[in-house]
């Protein structure tokens, strides 16, 4: 009998219906939340909740799950469950972390980006402290095999001390922007971040990727009075896209957030060599050595093992069993949730440097 009941609150991609968009044989399956509890003999998920019907209904068709909430309050309070999954849009996300942290979840699982502002972070920080969560979020390649190995050989000294993370990707800054902010981060010890510098893609301009060029997929309006980006007219989401961005942490290093479309690739440069990752973690590999050297070595690292999702599962239950933190607990999310806020402050006031903690806690941002 499994020794955790889970549940999921969002029906969506993350929450499961993702699987069929994949590759059944690619190492990184179970990826949505339902299978991967799934895969875990120690958990089994004993109810699902979703906002609207269709798509609960399809979840229904798909998993034949049957115990199943409209209103995911209800569900926690019925079924108490151990740890629930938050995979609902990121504007739709700190209600649900908070009520499952004040009524008797011990692990939350919630998908990135966090919530739509800065006060909603902060207050799902102090649920999350003062009810001793174990917490992990969405930025799964912190519990990729091949990124952990790669950030391990690094913090070992391998390529020297680290100086600079150059990461290729275009992308919104609320919804995926946490998977290059969060590794990035990762990859050069987690330091803290503070400062960021950067702008929003701007919608009249063509960006450079794949060898083509192409238009930034959404760019909503800003509204000064209500301080919040604004869907377009028949939407709920404002998630811009980003153009170039920079961030220094308190160990003197710097992430470049470089926009290229269809890339997810991070290069770190130290001061004895260099790691870098190409195809999302297809060919990792370090080189230690320079120029000047007449001896450069460098090897290959080949992700193995679980799946991000299945061991971002085991790391909240490890700490259920052991207390030990997980390694994407509320303080490492912050500093994340921080460093993007940051980016849209600066674009605001037109690139400027924006210290990180952000003094303004207001501007609303409605992610996917």
């Amino acid at each position: 009998m499994p020794k955790y009941k889970a549940a999921v609150i969002g029906t969506g991609r993350m929450g499961g219906l993702i699987e069929d968009e994949l590759d059944p044989n690619q190492w990184t399956i179970p990826y949505g939340h339902f299978s991967a509890y799934g895969a875990i003999e120690e958990t089994e998920v004993v109810a699902v909740a979703n906002r609207g019907e269709e798509r609960l209904k399809r979840f229904v068709d798909r998993f034949g799950i049957t115990n199943t909430y409209l209103d995911y309050r209800e569900m926690i309070e019925k079924e108490k469950p151990d740890i629930v999954s938050v995979t609902t849009p990121s504007f739709a996300r700190a209600d649900p972390i908070i009520f499952c942290a004040e009524n008797g979840v011990r692990g939350i699982y919630s998908e990135k980006g966090l919530c739509a502002s800065l006060e909603e972070a902060d207050r799902i920080a102090t649920a999350c402290k003062a009810n001793d969560i174990a917490f992990n979020w969405g930025a799964m390649r912190r519990h990729h095999d091949g990124f952990k190995r790669m950030r391990d050989t690094i913090l070992a000294g391998d390529i020297g001390e680290p100086r600079y993370a150059l990461m290729f990707s275009y992308t919104d800054i609320i919804k995926h922007h946490p998977h290059t902010i969060d590794l990035v981060a990762m990859l050069l010890g987690d330091p803290d971040p503070r400062w960021a510098e950067g702008r929003f893609a701007d919608p009249n301009s063509l960006l450079a990727g794949d060898g083509a060029k192409q238009r930034p997929r959404a760019y909503p309006d800003y509204d000064a009075e209500k301080h919040a980006f604004i869907p377009p007219e028949g939407e709920e989401i404002a998630d811009p896209m980003v153009d170039f961005f920079r961030v220094g942490y308190g160990n003197g290093a710097e992430g470049h957030f470089i926009p290229m479309s269809g890339l997810f690739d991070i290069e770190v440069y130290g001061t004895e060599g260099r790691a870098y990752a190409w195809d999302n973690g297809d060919v990792i590999r370090v080189r230690r050595g320079t120029r000047k050297e007449s001896a450069v070595d460098e090897r290959t690292i080949k992700p193995t093992g679980e799946s991000p999702t299945v061991s971002t599962i085991r790391n909240i239950i490890q700490q259920l069993e052991t207390g030990e933190q997980t390694s994407g607990n509320i303080d490492t999310t912050m500093r994340a949730v921080e460093t993007q806020f940051a980016v849209a402050h600066s674009h605001l006031q037109g690139g400027t440097r924006i210290d990180v903690p952000v003094e303004d806690r207001s501007l609303y941002i409605p992610g996917g």
